[in-house]
């Protein structure tokens, strides 16, 4: 499942359990985010449009990182008038982790929450201990 989402004059397309890169937002990084301006859920067969957008419908996720964007390079030439100006510009956007997506108070996808495999010093040891030691061979000389 799916969704479409309106924001920072962008639309978008959202997958629970994914992030996504858009306009910077005014929270602060590990934030909760719910947006609100979607224009389309998908699932299998069955989509639904908003009008312009679905009432009840909510994006819930979390700001992992604050970032600039990668440098544009604007540069402004009048031929025979020697003038010349070149400007960058690097863009601030917000990435947000997308943990569910709900409609009317109801959640429709949850994002699942993968755990981290640290490993017990006892595994690591019965790891190091069943791996066989490799011998050293002499080289022949013909």
């Amino acid at each position: 499942m799916y969704a479409v989402l309106e924001t920072g004059g962008k639309q978008v397309k959202v997958e629970a359990g994914r992030f996504i890169d858009i306009e910077k937002l005014p929270q602060n990084k590990g934030d909760q985010v719910s947006l609100s301006t979607v224009l389309m859920l998908v699932s299998g067969k069955e989509s639904k449009i908003g009008n312009p957008y679905i009432k009840g419908a909510t994006i819930n996720g979390q700001i992992i990182d604050l970032a600039k964007d990668d440098k544009v390079i604007v540069y402004k030439m009048r031929p025979k008038k020697r003038t010349r100006k070149k400007f960058g510009h690097r863009q601030w956007y917000s990435r947000v982790f997308i943990e569910s997506i709900e409609l009317d108070g109801k959640v429709l996808v949850k994002a699942e929450k993968k755990e981290p495999k640290v490993k017990k010093q006892e595994e690591v040891k019965a790891e190091t201990e069943a791996k066989p030691k490799k011998k050293a061979t002499k080289k022949k000389e013909a």
